[in-house]
């Protein structure tokens, strides 16, 4: 069964969605286990991958786990992207013609090379 969308007139608070029923049961700790296992085998949340198993074809759509490769990027691309902010101020300062100071250019290039270490150890390791 599909949700149609409400619509709100402007100025009205918007209506409170109905939650989604849920369904709760217990296992062991050797089950939850397995089943931990078996869902990250698959790249899958616990939930998705047990209507996954129970259901043939679910409605909503499974919420997948993330691979630790991507995982591994996502904070490799995070903290490059800290470094080229810092970078970029300095190039401003710089194509403004204003003096760069020395102790933020030595501490960019500090960063940038701490950077590459790091990506290259977490490389290695993941």
């Amino acid at each position: 069964m599909k949700r149609k969308k409400a619509t709100v007139k402007e100025g009205e608070p918007a209506p409170k969605a109905k939650p989604y029923p849920r369904i709760n049961f217990r296992v062991s700790d050797a089950e939850l286990l397995k089943i931990e296992a078996d869902a990250t085998a698959q790249g899958l949340k616990t939930g998705a991958y047990i209507r996954w198993l129970a259901i043939e074809r679910p409605e909503t759509r499974p919420q997948r786990r993330p691979f630790p490769a991507e995982v591994l990027l996502r904070q490799l691309k995070g903290e490059a992207g800290k470094v080229d902010g810092n970078l970029a101020q300095l190039l401003k300062l710089a194509n403004r013609g204003e003096p760069v100071p020395v102790e933020d250019l030595a501490a960019a290039a500090n960063a940038v090379r701490d950077f590459f270490i790091h990506a290259l150890e977490r490389l290695r390791e993941g």
